[in-house]
């Protein structure tokens, strides 16, 4: 992929699949024995692509890059064999994930792989006009393994560009009430497990095992929780029940799970498509309904 490739193409011009990868190795390997490699990288990698960059909400610093690059160097044979199959696994999640959502447009579904710094895995985040994915090739390999199984991660922010696409209340708000974020990140996670039947719950949950082993009173207790915040839109709460970096008396990222709990009651009574498009008033009755449930 050419150099600049962020600050120079226009929306109508974005491909449908952007690869930096390649870009990002031939940096990678010119920068090996370098004094500097992190001022390298940045020279010949990250600022002719700052623009996507900002899009993915990454800020790159040389000390960033450079402190990243400790941990990354040992793992780069496994990310480079990620990257190499990724291309074909990814097209034929697409073809799969249309066939259960066939009026998901992929032209505006623009997907862009390149290394995250660890930032994440996968993020949906607005770009050229469109809501794109950013799939972060070391944050896969960091967070699910060398092996990973990419169906359940793929199928999970394919449905959030489905959300987009479907105008899911709330779905681009910087701040949305909590019971979005529960929905939201719910039945995305839902329709993760209801397209990859044979997946276990701790992979549904993204490899996130305090999660996983949630018992039902620590259910119960974080469904209380939650009920008296439904509406709230504090950046606190949503990093109590959203944010992988969350410490606390409850599991990091707990939205998710209950989330999935509120999703899989709601499925007796809807389709995944018309998930995909709740009004505001319709979602915030599914969560309560579902929350109370839970919390009984």
């Amino acid at each position: 992929m050419a150099a600049g490739l962020g600050s120079s193409l226009s929306s109508a011009e974005t491909p449908h699949f952007v690869d930096l990868t390649p870009q990002f190795w031939t940096a990678y390997t010119a920068a090996e024995g370098a004094s500097d490699r992190a001022n390298l990288l940045i020279d010949r990698y990250f600022e002719p692509n700052a623009v996507v960059y900002s899009a993915a909400e990454i800020k790159i610093t040389r000390e960033k890059v450079a402190t990243w690059l400790k941990t990354f160097d040992p793992m780069a044979g496994d990310v480079r064999r990620l990257c190499a199959a990724f291309p074909s696994e990814f097209a034929a999640h697409e073809k799969r994930f249309r066939r259960t959502f066939p009026d998901f447009d992929l032209a505006n579904a623009p997907v862009f792989f390149l290394p995250s710094l660890y930032t994440f895995d996968g993020h949906p985040a607005p770009y050229l006009g469109k809501t794109v994915l950013f799939l972060g090739v070391d944050g896969i390999v960091r967070y699910h393994g060398a092996n990973a199984d990419l169906a359940v991660l793929l199928d999970h922010e394919s449905f959030h560009l489905y959300q987009a696409q479907s105008k899911l209340a709330f779905f681009s708000d910087d701040a949305p009430p909590l019971y979005a974020g529960v929905w939201t990140e719910g039945t995305a996670t839902y329709v993760s497990q209801a397209l990859n039947p044979t997946a276990s719950h701790l992979h549904v949950l993204l490899d996130d095992q305090p999660l996983a082993a949630a018992k039902p009173e620590l259910v119960k207790r974080m469904a209380a929780m939650m009920l008296d915040r439904l509406d709230s839109r504090s950046e606190s709460d949503a990093k109590m029940f959203f944010s992988a970096g969350w410490v606390g008396d409850i599991p990091a990222r707990g939205g998710y799970l209950l989330g999935l709990l509120v999703a899989q009651h709601a499925a007796n009574r809807m389709s995944l498509r018309r998930m995909a498009g709740l009004r505001a008033d319709e979602m915030r009755e599914v969560v309560s309904t579902g929350l109370k449930v839970l919390a009984a």
